[in-house]
């Protein structure tokens, strides 16, 4: 299993606000899918955990299920994965970035967040 993670100047660029963000789902890779929980949302990316290292790169798919206003939707966000690393016991932490080419991604990213709790993580590390 090799796990990479991006050089701290990269990961110092974040310029977006991330919001808490607690839902479990899936994640399916061309090789896995895996239960996964979400930590995080942020206008561009979606911080995960789950059971299994998913290398930098690697495209995948989000499934999982949330409430948006009065009703419960399944949401689908295809991603890529920035970086991946072993988080203690919890198992492994990945930073996917959401593909903003995918018209549906930002409504039901903007939809997510006007309904996240308005205490908001730091927007820079």
């Amino acid at each position: 299993m090799t796990v990479h993670a991006l050089p701290a100047t990269q990961e110092s660029q974040r310029t977006e606000q991330r919001y808490i963000f607690r839902r479990r789902g899936l994640m399916t890779t061309d090789d896995m899918t895996t239960r996964i929980r979400t930590l995080d949302i942020s206008r561009q990316s979606l911080g995960v955990i789950g059971p299994e290292p998913v290398k930098v790169g690697k495209s995948c798919l989000i499934v999982l299920d949330a409430v948006l206003g009065e009703r419960i939707v399944q949401l689908q966000f295809s991603c890529k994965a920035v970086y991946c690393i072993l988080t203690g016991i919890d198992g492994f932490r990945t930073g996917l970035y959401i593909d903003d080419k995918v018209e549906s991604h930002q409504q039901q990213l903007q939809k997510i967040i006007a309904t996240c709790s308005s205490v908001s993580l730091a927007t820079s590390n």
